[in-house]
């Protein structure tokens, strides 16, 4: 007999929720992990939800969400959510198009109340969210692979959590040391398919789940207070370890703790920091004005000559150009 599901009405919820592939068959390799990460953040954002932490392992995953109670408000909310599902992905003919629905909603008529209230209802509702992400994962992993049938072993496992900070950083640790705990590292720093790592390689949306975590902090105040929280919690004192449980080195945490849980420059550089590979021009803020004034014909017309100081660590005083194609710490 299922357990009935708690489920938080009329506010925003935080739950820990958890899916096992069928049979705890080891199925997903590190294409998959790539590809429910990208499909997870599309369908949290037309759902409403806030990713907090996560952790997809080869034969199941964890993710930490806060689902936003309050819905889109006008019908460009509505669609630019819409949009945000479809982005890069291949749409089957017998759905409709972010184009179409912008059609149907410029019509206003009967028919476009009735795809308004379809569209609404898949919104702020955690099993929505975890159901279409689970079928729009089978569907393309089914084709990929030539099979049929289910993936996932059971609907799926959720718990309610406190949205205390204690409660949020104790679960959301618990996730990211899943891959420590299976002996795969012994940093969650080196399992790329976890929010920590990703948080770490300086991904945006990962460095907010944590923010949001501890209440709107900066990067390197939140990271400082979770590691702390993390380290501690994913190490054991000698002679206190399981055999069959990895752990978090005593020395790592030791570490950790002499630094206060701060993210030094030397730990951000083994991770793949964006403002080295995707950015347009690092540096002082004189030789950032200078390439600015040299290149001027690179940057829009309303473009003011505005860097902005690198985050996440202690840089030594070097900037960026601010806003370009991709966001340079994620």
């Amino acid at each position: 007999m299922n357990k009935k599901r708690l489920i938080i009405h009329n506010r925003d919820g935080i739950y820990h929720l958890m899916s096992r592939c069928c049979l705890g068959e080891h199925l997903l390799e590190d294409e998959e992990k790539e590809v429910f990460i990208r499909m997870m953040h599309r369908q949290a954002a037309f759902c409403g939800v806030d990713l907090l932490a996560y952790s997809i392992m080869s034969n199941h995953f964890h993710i930490l969400a806060r689902v936003r109670h309050e819905k889109p408000r006008t019908d460009e909310e509505l669609l630019e959510r819409f949009r945000l599902l479809h982005e890069g992905c291949r749409i089957s003919p017998y759905s409709m198009t972010p184009e179409a629905l912008e059609k149907a909603l410029e019509r206003n008529d009967e028919e476009t109340q009735r795809v308004r209230d379809a569209l609404l209802a898949r919104m702020g509702d955690v099993s929505v969210f975890m159901r279409e992400l689970k079928q729009r994962f089978s569907i393309w992993y089914n084709h990929q692979n030539g099979n049929r049938g289910t993936l996932w072993m059971e609907r799926f496992k959720s718990l309610v959590v406190e949205p205390s900070l204690l409660a949020m950083a104790t679960v959301a640790a618990y996730i990211d040391l899943n891959a420590v705990r299976s002996k795969q590292v012994e940093d969650p720093a080196d399992y790329r398919f976890c929010s920590y790592a990703a948080a770490m390689g300086g991904k945006a949306s990962a460095i907010e789940g944590y923010r949001l975590i501890y209440g709107g902090l900066g990067f390197a105040e939140a990271m400082a207070g979770y590691r702390l929280c993390l380290f501690g919690k994913g190490a054991k004192p000698k002679g206190e370890q399981d055999k069959d449980r990895g752990v978090i080195p005593e020395e790592k945490l030791d570490e950790v703790i002499r630094i206060g849980g701060k993210v030094e420059m030397s730990e951000l550089l083994r991770r793949r920091v964006r403002y080295f590979s995707d950015g347009m021009a690092i540096g002082s803020k004189l030789f950032l004005k200078g390439m600015y004034e040299q290149h001027r014909d690179c940057f829009p017309e309303s473009r003011k000559a505005r860097f902005a100081k690198m985050k996440g660590s202690d840089w030594g005083g070097l900037q960026v150009v601010r806003d370009l194609k991709v966001n340079l710490f994620g």
